[in-house]
């Protein structure tokens, strides 16, 4: 089994998140474990502010997961801890061009969750989750409260969040081609 090593650089602090992950994914990574999902990166500029953000990205069931946020805060390459998403529950996040991350959810009773995270003060943060319960809406920001609301509320705060819905195509990139 071959690895890559990735050359980190004063000037690329992302290279080293990169590195990391690399350096973890080789460690674990062996004959018993050879169909481990494989990671990708993507670098955009969400929140406007002329720096790229790190986007990472994990294989599962055939499409591509945003699953980790990084940015360079006060020269080091920082983890948005707010961002959250799991493979198993619903389709891949989507990133809008207006800076939204919105991530879906279904659960088992079809119920429809839509997160939506937008960069505040230089930190990716929950904005807010609306809910469609079978034709029930829901909004929150607190994800053990449900406050309920009509459909034109549900749609017209789905509006603002995703702005006029232009979606980033994210071409993502084997980690080990980073740099590159």
């Amino acid at each position: 089994m071959s690895t890559v090593t990735i050359r980190t650089k004063k000037d690329d602090l992302h290279s080293y998140v990169i590195e990391e992950y690399l350096e973890a994914y080789y460690k674990i990574l062996n004959d018993d474990n050879r169909h481990m999902l494989p990671y990708y990166y993507y670098l955009y500029d969400i929140d406007g502010n002329g720096t790229k953000e790190l986007l990472l990205g994990v294989e599962w069931g055939g499409h591509i997961f945003l699953d980790a946020v990084y940015t360079i805060q006060n020269g080091v390459a920082v983890q948005q801890e707010a961002y959250f998403m799991d493979t198993t529950i619903g389709p891949p996040p989507l990133l809008y061009k207006n800076g939204t991350i919105r991530v879906n959810r279904v659960d088992d009773t079809i119920i429809f969750y839509y997160y939506y995270f937008r960069f505040e003060n230089g930190e990716l943060k929950l904005q807010i989750m609306l809910i469609d319960d079978m034709g029930r809406y829901f909004s929150n920001k607190d994800p053990m409260k449900r406050t309920p609301i009509t459909k034109s509320e549900f749609d017209r705060v789905k509006k603002e969040m995703e702005g006029d819905g232009q979606v980033v195509e994210l071409d993502w990139k084997p980690l080990a081609e980073y740099g590159r």
